[in-house]
């Protein structure tokens, strides 16, 4: 797929790239640890991450989707502290749906202990954890890496 361009405020070029090896994945690690996101579980398969880039090469926004069938997961959506507030966010998202369209799903779920506000902004419902699909609730994201006190928030696109 390759690299795509972007103008974004401040007349700064953000490159857009979805990752494909092993050694991306790990520079994506290293990049939510930063930001306190977690990031062990990430994988490639059943997967895609899309980083940002600035026009020094520095890895300044990233954002996942794990696909369940019918369903997308949202993951380890980041924008470095540098870049925040000046819609990189907001980007990531939009980007993240035409992503989800693309292949084919209809929702996309995710868990937030810090960002409910700006993904309400964007469409995004809460729902309880009962309503999310099993195929999704099976995810170590939801099983496993996300606390319980983590709202649970759904976006449908039909």
């Amino acid at each position: 797929m390759g690299y795509v361009i972007k103008v974004m405020s401040m007349k700064e070029f953000i490159t857009q790239q979805i990752l494909k090896t092993e050694r991306e994945l790990d520079s994506l690690r290293e990049f939510l640890s930063v930001n306190q996101l977690p990031s062990d579980d990430l994988k490639l398969s059943n997967s895609l991450y899309l980083t940002y880039y600035d026009s020094n090469d520095e890895l300044v926004g990233s954002g996942g989707l794990e696909f369940y069938g019918e369903k997308a997961l949202l993951r380890s959506l980041a924008v470095s502290q540098a870049m925040r507030s000046q819609s990189l966010g907001k980007q990531i998202i939009e980007d993240l749906i035409q992503q989800v369209n693309l292949h084919h799903k209809n929702e996309i779920y995710l868990l937030t202990s810090t960002a409910y506000y700006f993904f309400k902004k964007l469409g995004f419902t809460e729902i309880t954890r009962e309503e999310v699909p099993d195929e999704v609730q099976a995810s170590t994201e939801f099983s496993q890496v996300c606390p319980s006190s983590a709202r649970v928030m759904r976006l449908s696109l039909d």
